[in-house]
């Protein structure tokens, strides 16, 4: 289930998804993401993962004091509205992952191909 529980500020909006961890009953994976353009003017990735750790309180309904983080992993996924990998043939219409369209946090391809539609 993808979750959002804030407006949207600065050109984006943020997006969460947990999902249990396997090491005990409280452990979880969490994921927040965005989509983003490329200009200049948007955050730096550094400046994500300060919003991730500010707005991971009123998500998770927890204390930052009360975390383990065991791992922290960030980064950025480039996606395409107008895929530079055009098909081979005319009238063949590219969809989900194979289109390059694919947003890889969100359930792949069908995510991204529904928003696009």
């Amino acid at each position: 289930v993808i979750y959002t529980c804030e407006p949207i500020s600065g050109h984006k909006q943020l997006f969460w998804e947990a999902f249990p961890a396997g090491s005990g009953p409280s452990d979880r994976t969490t994921y927040m993401f965005t989509y983003l353009d490329a200009e200049p003017d948007r955050p730096s990735l550094t400046a994500m993962l300060e919003e991730y750790w500010e707005a991971m309180p009123r998500y998770q309904g927890v204390s930052l004091d009360e975390l383990e983080p065991l791992r922290v992993l960030f980064g950025f996924f480039p996606t395409f509205r107008d895929s530079p990998l055009s098909p081979g043939f005319d009238r063949v219409l590219q969809v989900g992952d194979a289109s390059g369209i694919q947003s890889p946090l969100s359930f792949g391809g069908f995510g991204a191909l529904s928003r696009h539609i």
